[in-house]
């Protein structure tokens, strides 16, 4: 450890000196004022013994001249026992006031020990509270910080653009300060109310309330309150930031979902009217076809040559095709997005539906099923059919030379049920699993697979008009797993009921 001695008296200086390099102190020393100020410019101390009567220099101003220039702690040597002078001394910054004559080696040398950790401590403090404060001013959020009382102590930059007030107009008043007039008292209660009803060490809480600035417009603020357990009392300290805008955003986003909403209501409204009427309006026509076809042939009385039998089988194939295409359409268009939360639908009673609805099919193909337990789920059960059916009748139409076999399964998935339909058929490349399911979608020429191309569409409007999604995993030759999801039953009393 190195010390500077400053000491007018060469006697007391050699003591001095002597004492302190026996216990292994390093000491340079200076007679004058002027040169303990000069060795000063080469910051190599780790304290300073000083004495306050010096020829160029005396009392107090003595050290006032010394600490002004350096934070080297300095520890007062003086002859004088001045009461006030040690007093003032000490309350200027000096680490000790010792007496000439009246301490002890051992006394001397505990207190320019403990001197010079207690001046690192307050350093290391000092620095960490500066460090402390360039964090808090250049915070986005306003910061506060409040004692026991919930009296402000504490405000940075942020909160004097946030509030209006400075930091010296903010300091020492009530948190109410920033609270509207109406609302001081219920504001301070509520959050005062919190952390009573939280015993938790440190506790925490957030809230969004009314704050007022300086010029007296109010303004919405997050507020995130922090407890510090200190002994004997806690304190408090918050950040806050303006979310007027948030809210703003808000409003305006929600008020958008609202417009978008209504506009999209209307549209499928318009939609589904157009198909219905669209639906009545194609099927007149084709009624007609048939009707004049049925009058040709009673006409005809069977005088048709093969080509002309040939050619009204098309145009009655065709009217029929074209009017189980305009079902389907008519299907796909009534299937909304409304909440089914009113419908239990047991899926194993749905399966047995199923079965019987393709008894015959199932007959002519010899399909087999294996079907697992299966939940009820809050999704209308005339959809439920319609879903099941067409992915079985699928499974049967596209069978590979083998007899169909066709697998019903289950399993929960948080709030939602894992459905998989999986069957031992010619499989989809994987190239076209997307495209299966849009609307008219052929994979196959419709002289080999009969149908619409609608059944996969009107699969998958049903899923997703309950939240859920469908997809396939194929491959050519090897069958597929059909997997969707769909919503349990909620809070339902009477679980598994037809409704």
């Amino acid at each position: 450890m190195n010390i500077l001695l400053v000491e007018d008296n060469p006697t007391q200086s050699k003591l001095t000196s002597t004492i302190l390099q026996r216990r292994g102190f390093e000491v340079d020393s200076a007679e004058t004022l002027e040169q303990a100020l000069k060795k000063l410019a080469r910051p190599t101390f780790d304290a300073i013994l000083l004495d306050l009567s010096l020829p160029d220099s005396d009392g107090i101003n003595t050290f006032n001249k010394v600490h002004a220039i350096t934070d080297i702690p300095v520890v007062v040597l003086s002859a004088q026992d001045d009461r006030e002078l040690a007093l003032q001394a000490v309350r200027q910054g000096a680490q000790d006031y010792l007496i000439k004559g009246m301490l002890s080696t051992d006394s001397l040398i505990r207190c320019l020990q403990y001197s010079v950790e207690r001046n690192r401590v307050e350093n290391e403090l000092r620095r960490g509270q500066e460090r402390l404060r360039i964090i808090m001013d250049n915070s986005y959020d306003a910061f506060l910080s409040m004692n026991s009382d919930w009296e402000i102590t504490g405000w940075n930059v942020q909160a004097q653009q946030t509030f209006g007030w400075t930091e010296k107009e903010a300091i020492g008043h009530s948190l109410n300060l920033i609270f509207p007039t109406h609302l001081k008292k219920q504001s301070l209660r509520s959050i005062e109310q919190q952390f009573l009803n939280n015993s938790t060490r440190n506790a925490r809480t957030t809230r969004e309330l009314l704050a007022i600035h300086k010029d007296g417009h109010d303004f919405p603020v997050e507020i995130g309150f922090f407890r510090i357990d200190d002994e004997p009392k806690p304190s408090y300290c918050a950040f806050m930031r303006d979310i007027t805008k948030r809210i703003e955003y808000q409003e305006e986003l929600e008020h958008l979902v609202q417009e978008r909403t209504k506009s999209l209501t209307q549209k499928n409204e318009e939609l589904r009217q157009f198909a219905k009427i669209a639906s009545h309006d194609l099927q007149e026509p084709l009624k007609a076809v048939q009707g004049f076809v049925q009058l040709l042939e009673e006409t005809a009385n069977g005088n048709f040559d093969k080509d002309q039998k040939e050619f009204l089988g098309f145009i009655q194939d065709g009217t029929m095709r074209m009017q189980q295409l305009i079902k389907s359409v008519l299907i796909h268009s009534q299937i909304g997005n409304n909440s089914s939360e009113n419908y239990i639908t047991d899926c194993n009673l749905v399966v047995e539906e199923v079965m019987a609805d393709l008894a015959v099919s199932i007959k002519d193909t010899n399909t087999q099923f294996e079907v697992d337990w299966l939940p009820s789920i809050n999704v209308e059960h005339s959809q439920m059919l319609q879903l099941f059916e067409n992915l079985a009748s699928n499974s049967i139409k596209y069978r590979s030379a083998k007899a169909p076999l066709i697998h019903f399964s289950a399993e929960e998935s948080g709030d939602m049920w894992l459905f998989s339909v999986r069957d031992n058929g010619i499989g989809i490349d994987p190239e076209y699993k997307e495209k299966i399911f849009d609307m008219f979608s052929r994979l196959h020429g419709k002289t080999k697979y009969p149908g619409t191309g609608m059944g996969l569409a009107i699969c998958k409007r049903i899923v997703t008009s309950h939240g859920g999604n469908i997809w396939v995993e194929s491959k050519s030759g090897e069958g597929c797993i059909f997997l969707f999801t769909l919503p349990a039953v909620i809070a339902k009393t009477n679980v598994g009921a037809e409704k």
